[in-house]
């Protein structure tokens, strides 16, 4: 990435690859930056410019090119009592039955927002804090999903889900093939 002066356009700094995590870029002008290898997690981009910005598009953004009835499973990890420790959404998750919200947060700049949060299997297991985590996993069509945020590493929103069933600690670290060679 290059960062001229704007009035000069003098270069001032080249960085190879600039780690933004947690910056606030709310209202930069970043058009036409190459932000391709940049650490965008947790960054606020909301009221960014980014027209012509070179973003490396997450690997579940392939999602929204499938057709809109395409059924699709992702996971949430639920505290003891069934809720979303990530949410102010207080709602108690419930196997076979089916969720919807209508206030939620569409912008793909935006990395947390309103909206029924799924993520891969992989990215619950590793930010799950909590020792008696309860994992689900929920169905949902490509229809239903709202945003998936430029810097997600595995987290996206939908507008409506179904959970389809529970799953132990141990089903996910086997799942996962965690722990086989110990």
């Amino acid at each position: 990435m290059e960062i001229y002066n704007r009035f000069t356009r003098e270069l001032i700094i080249e960085i190879e690859k600039a780690d933004l995590s947690e910056a606030d870029l709310s209202k930069a002008n970043l058009s036409e930056a190459d932000l391709s290898k940049a650490n965008l997690s947790k960054a606020n981009l909301r009221w960014a410019n980014l027209s012509e910005a070179i973003l490396s598009l997450p690997d579940l953004y392939c999602l929204k090119q499938m057709p809109g009835i395409t059924r699709i499973f992702l996971f949430k990890y639920l505290t003891k009592d069934k809720e979303s420790p990530l949410s102010d959404n207080k709602i108690k998750y419930e196997v076979g039955k089916t969720y919807e919200v209508t206030d939620y947060e569409s912008d793909e700049r935006i990395a947390c927002g309103k909206g029924l949060s799924v993520a891969t299997l992989q990215w619950c297991y590793q930010n799950n804090n909590y020792t008696n985590a309860i994992f689900i996993e929920c169905e949902f069509k490509v229809s239903d999903i709202i945003a998936i945020p430029y810097c997600t590493n595995g987290k996206i929103r939908v507008k409506k889900l179904k959970v389809t069933r529970e799953l132990t600690l141990e089903e996910v670290k086997e799942i996962l093939d965690i722990g086989k060679n110990e």
